[in-house]
C-alpha cells in the first residue's frame, strides 16, 4: 500500500518546483524572501517525495506509468506518451538533485538575499523551473520526453547563467552555452527521430512494457526480431544511434570539443554553478548514458569512443585547471574532467563505477563551488586566488568543509571520491587488459589526470585558506551567516562518508562488508524487460569486454594494484602543489612554464579554433546558401513573376477602353474561328 501511494505521488516530486516557479514569477515580488522560501519548501518536499521512492523501489521492483498519450493510435502505429519510470537508478538521481536543489536554494538566501541583489523573484522562478526540469528529465520513461525536458534544462541554464544581463559578461557567456549544447542537441534530436523509425518505440522501458528500443535491438541481434536498418548492418546501425544521442550527451556535459561553454557559465551566480555542475545540466548527459545503458552496451564500437571521449576530456581539461587564477575557473575545469571520468567508465564497461562516481560528484562538486561561494561573499565578490590568503582561521567552517570536498575530488582515501574514482580506474583497467588497447590509452590519459587534479586542487586550497593574507579584504573578510554555513555542512560530512555505499575494496577483503549501490543497482534491471542487464551489473562480458590482470596478480591483487597506484598518483600530485604554495608568501611556480602556460591559460586556444572554424566553415557555407537562395531559388521565383507581369502589360495594351476596337476585335475573332472551323470541316477544299 505505501508502496503504491510512493509512485502515485510521484509526479509531485516535479510538480512543487515547477508550482514554486509560478509562485516566484507571479508573486515573488510580494514575498518577503522573493520567492527563496517558496523553493525551499517545493524542493524539500520533492527530496521527501523521492526517498519516498527510492524506499518504495529497495525490493527491486519499479514502476511506470503513462500520464499522457499525446499522440497514438492504430491509424497512427505508434505512440508518442508522456510518463515516468521509477528504478533504481532514477529515484538515486531524483534523490541526489533534490537534494542538492533544497541546499542551494537554502544558501541562495545568503549569497543573494543578504548581498541585496536585484531580480530575486526572477531567480526564484528560473531555478524553480530549472529544478522541475531535471527532475522530470530524470523520470522520464521515454527518450523523447527526455530529450524535451532536456531541451528545458538548457533554456534554464541560458536564463540562470545569463542572470545579471544588465553586464557585458553574463549574457555572452548565456549565449555561447545555449549555441554550443544546441549543435550537439542537433545530434541528439536526429537520434531520437532515427530511433524512432526504427524501432517504433522510444521507452526505457518498466513493468508493463512489452518492447523497449533497446529490449527490441537486443532481439535483433540474436535473430529473434528484425527491424529496418536503412541499409547498414544491425550492429552498424545502432552503434550510428547510439552516437548520435551522444552528441547530446557531450555537449550538455562539457565533453571534448564541446566543453568550452563551461568556464564561461561561471559569470551565473555561484549557487546557479553549483546546481548546474552538480546535479542538473552537466549532470544530465552522463545520465542518458546510464539510463540508456542497455542500449550502448550492444554497441563495444560506442563504448570504446565513449571511453576515449572521457579518458581524454579528464586529462585535456585537467591540465587547464592547474594555470587558473579564479576560484571557480578551477572548479569549472575540474567538472569538465571528473564527468570525462564518469564517461570513462560507462564506456569502459564500468556502470556502477560510473553511477557511483556521478553520485559523489554531485555531492563534493556541489560543496566546492558553495565553499567557493562562501569565499566570494567574504572576498566582496572578488574571486581571484592571488587576492587571497589566510582564511583559514578566519572562516572556519568553510574551510574544514572546503578541504572534505576537496580531499574528495583529489581521490584521498578515506573520502569518498577515493573509492569512485578508484572504481572508475579499475574497471577501465582490467577491461583494458582483457584485450582492448582504446581503454588501456583511455586509462592511462586518466591516471595522469589524477595527478593533475592532486596538483590543482591543492594549489587551490593553499592559494584561498593557507598563507598570509595577500589583500585587504582578506585581512578583514565579510562574515557569513547560517543559511551559508548549513548546507556547506551537510554537504561536507556527504563528502566524506557517502563513498560507504561502494567500498569495493573493503568487500574484496571482507566479505561481510556490502557493496551497497553494486547490489542496488543489480535489482533494478528485472523490471526493464532486458535480459542482459544483470550481466551488465555483474561483469561487462555482454559488452563484449572480458577482464584481465596486472601482472597476474588476480582480481583482488589488480584491485588493490590499481587501488595503489590511483591514491599514489593523487598523493603525488597533491605533495607538489603542498611543496610549491605552502609558504607565507606564495609564488605562482606555473609562470616559469613559459610559452606552455600561455597555451593552457588560454584554454589550447579552442575559443579561436572555434571562432575560426566558425567563420571559415559556417560562414562561408552561410554566404553560398545565401547565393544560391537569392540566385537559384528566388530567381526562379522572381522569373515566373516577372514573365506574369510582362504579360500583362503586353495584354493590357489590347483594353483601349474605345468600344469600336471591341466590337472590331470580336469582328476579327468570330472571322478568325469561322474560317478555322471551316478548314477543319472542308468547306474551301
Amino acid at each position: 500500500m505505501a508502496e503504491s501511494l510512493a509512485f502515485e505521488f510521484a509526479p509531485a516530486i516535479a510538480v512543487l518546483p515547477f508550482v514554486s516557479f509560478l509562485v516566484a514569477l507571479f508573486a515573488g515580488k510580494y514575498l518577503p524572501k522573493k520567492g527563496a522560501v517558496a523553493g525551499m519548501v517545493a524542493t524539500g518536499g520533492s527530496l521527501l517525495f523521492s526517498l519516498w521512492a527510492l524506499f518504495a523501489v529497495h525490493t527491486g521492483g519499479a514502476y511506470q506509468h503513462t500520464l499522457y498519450t499525446w499522440v497514438g493510435g492504430e491509424m497512427v502505429g505508434f505512440e508518442l506518451t508522456f510518463g515516468i519510470l521509477l528504478d533504481q537508478l532514477s529515484t538515486l538521481m531524483l534523490v541526489i538533485v533534490s537534494t542538492i536543489a533544497f541546499l542551494v536554494h537554502m544558501f541562495s538566501l545568503g549569497y543573494m538575499n543578504d548581498d541585496g541583489q536585484t531580480g530575486l523573484p526572477r531567480y526564484y522562478a528560473e531555478l524553480g523551473l530549472f529544478t522541475a526540469s531535471m527532475l522530470g528529465f530524470v523520470f522520464a520513461d521515454n527518450l523523447l520526453m527526455a530529450f524535451m525536458f532536456f531541451e528545458l534544462v538548457g533554456l534554464c541554464s541560458y536564463l540562470l547563467i545569463g542572470f545579471w544581463f544588465r553586464e557585458a559578461g553574463p549574457p555572452s557567456a548565456a549565449k555561447k552555452a545555449f549555441l554550443v549544447t544546441r549543435f550537439g542537441d542537433y545530434f541528439f534530436l536526429i537520434g531520437v527521430v532515427a530511433i524512432f523509425a526504427t524501432f517504433g518505440t522510444s521507452m526505457f522501458g518498466g513493468p508493463g512494457v512489452e518492447n523497449s528500443f533497446a529490449h527490441i535491438a537486443e532481439q535483433v541481434l540474436n535473430g529473434e526480431a528484425s527491424v529496418n536498418t536503412f541499409g547498414f548492418a544491425p550492429q552498424t546501425w545502432f552503434t550510428i544511434l547510439g552516437l548520435l544521442v551522444l552528441g547530446g550527451v557531450m555537449g550538455k556535459s562539457a565533453q571534448f570539443p564541446f566543453h568550452t561553454w563551461l568556464p564561461d557559465a561561471m559569470e551565473g551566480p555561484t549557487p546557479v554553478s553549483a546546481l548546474i555542475h552538480a546535479a542538473t545540466m552537466v549532470a544530465a548527459g552522463v545520465y542518458l548514458v546510464a539510463r540508456m545503458y542497455g542500449f550502448y552496451a550492444l554497441s563495444p564500437t560506442a563504448l570504446a569512443i565513449i571511453a576515449l571521449v572521457g579518458g581524454f576530456t579528464a586529462l585535456f581539461a585537467a591540465t587547464m585547471g592547474v594555470v587558473k587564477k579564479e576560484i571557480k575557473q578551477v572548479l569549472a575545469y575540474s567538472t569538465i574532467s571528473q564527468y570525462g571520468y564518469i564517461m570513462l567508465a560507462l564506456g569502459g564497461g564500468g556502470y556502477v563505477a560510473g553511477v557511483f562516481h556521478l553520485t559523489t560528484h554531485a555531492f563534493f562538486k556541489a560543496l566546492l563551488f558553495l565553499g567557493a561561494g562562501s569565499v566570494i561573499i567574504a572576498m566582496h565578490h572578488n574571486e581571484n586566488m592571488w587576492d587571497m590568503g589566510g582564511l583559514k582561521e578566519k572562516m572556519p567552517v568553510t574551510y574544514y568543509a572546503f578541504l572534505s570536498g576537496s580531499l574528495a575530488l583529489a581521490g584521498i582515501v578515506p573520502f569518498s571520491g577515493f573509492w569512485s574514482k578508484d572504481e572508475v580506474l579499475y574497471e577501465t583497467l582490467v577491461h583494458g587488459l582483457g584485450g582492448s588497447p582504446i581503454l588501456l590509452a583511455a586509462y592511462a590519459m586518466g591516471i595522469i589526470a589524477v595527478f593533475f587534479t592532486g596538483f590543482y586542487t591543492f594549489r587551490m586550497v593553499l592559494l584561498t585558506f593557507h598563507g598570509e593574507p595577500r589583500s585587504e579584504t582578506a585581512e578583514d573578510p565579510e562574515p557569513v551567516r547560517w543559511n551559508v554555513k548549513v548546507p556547506l555542512g551537510i554537504l561536507g560530512v556527504l563528502a566524506a562518508v557517502v563513498g560507504v555505499i561502494n567500498l569495493v575494496p573493503v568487500h574484496a577483503v571482507v566479505s561481510a562488508v556490502p557493496e551497497i549501490l553494486h547490489d542496488w543497482l543489480y535489482y533494478g534491471p528485472e523490471g526493464l524487460n532486458g535480459e542482459h542487464y544483470h550481466e551488465l551489473i555483474t561483469n561487462a562480458e555482454f559488452a563484449g569486454y572480458s577482464a584481465g590482470e596486472l601482472f597476474g596478480l588476480g582480481e583482488v591483487g589488480t584491485l588493490f594494484a590499481s587501488a595503489g597506484i590511483s591514491l599514489t598518483v593523487a598523493l603525488a600530485g597533491s605533495a607538489v602543489a603542498l611543496v610549491l604554495y605552502r609558504g607565507p608568501d606564495p609564488v605562482e611556480h606555473t609562470d616559469k612554464l613559459g610559452s606552455l602556460k600561455t597555451v593552457l591559460f588560454n584554454n589550447y586556444y579552442q575559443d579561436e579554433y572555434q571562432v575560426w572554424l566558425a567563420e571559415g566553415l559556417t560562414v562561408r557555407a552561410a554566404r553560398v546558401a545565401d547565393r544560391f537562395d537569392q540566385g537559384v531559388i528566388d530567381g526562379a521565383v522572381n522569373f515566373v513573376s516577372d514573365l506574369s507581369l510582362f504579360s500583362g502589360d503586353r495584354l493590357r495594351r489590347l483594353q483601349t477602353g474605345i468600344v469600336t476596337n471591341y466590337a472590331a476585335l470580336l469582328t476579327l475573332g468570330l472571322t478568325l474561328l469561322l474560317v478555322a472551323f471551316g478548314v477543319m470541316q472542308g468547306w474551301f477544299a
